[in-house]
């Protein structure tokens, strides 16, 4: 399915979709501009892309290839004959991007459903001291001491949590079936 210009910047605006990228661009905010030019351009070398956004080559390959283990950029490789040296063409495949957010969403999904399960499973005690917080088998262990400081350990109220996590899930549960980005 083809997207218009307008479309993929709409889901551009998105704060799920651009939290997702973010994390795929590991918090390099480069990745937004690099992947601007290659829906400007419609492809381009990583060496067009760098001396167009006067970044480091360097910098603009790490991104790219960030950005393919995505799945949201493709790559075709060309060998110079006289030199020996590939050249890599890169293109957008942002058409991708709603099955990417889903599915990371879905994974998110899946680990904050895990961690509620363990806090709702366990019981826990924390050292006011060092900060550290242990599961009860571990608190045993140490004879509800602090392992570090010698503390008497004390238990750790985690129901602020428990509805913290609650709510992240309604979030992205809500998100899965509101957002339009998901249903395509």
């Amino acid at each position: 399915m083809k997207l218009s210009k307008e479309e993929i910047y709409k889901m551009f605006d998105n704060p799920l979709v651009q939290e997702v990228l973010f994390d795929i661009f590991d918090g390099e905010e480069e990745g937004f501009e690099i992947l601007d030019v290659l829906l400007e351009l419609g492809e381009a070398t990583d060496d067009e892309i760098a001396r167009k956004l006067n970044l480091k080559l360097n910098l603009v390959r790490k991104l790219l290839y960030k950005i393919y283990e995505a799945r949201l950029v493709d790559y075709r490789r060309e060998k110079d004959e006289d030199t020996n040296w590939y050249t890599y063409t890169w293109k957008p495949t942002i058409e991708k991007l709603p099955y990417v957010v889903k599915k990371r969403v879905n994974h998110i999904l899946d680990d904050l459903k895990k961690r509620l399960e363990f806090e709702e499973n366990n019981m826990f005690f924390y050292c006011p001291e060092c900060n550290l917080r242990f599961v009860f088998d571990e608190a045993m262990e140490t004879g509800f001491r602090c392992p570090r400081c010698d503390g008497i350990l004390q238990e750790f109220d985690n129901r602020e949590i428990i509805k913290s996590l609650k709510e992240q899930i309604a979030f992205f549960e809500n998100e899965i079936k509101t957002n339009p980005l998901f249903s395509r």
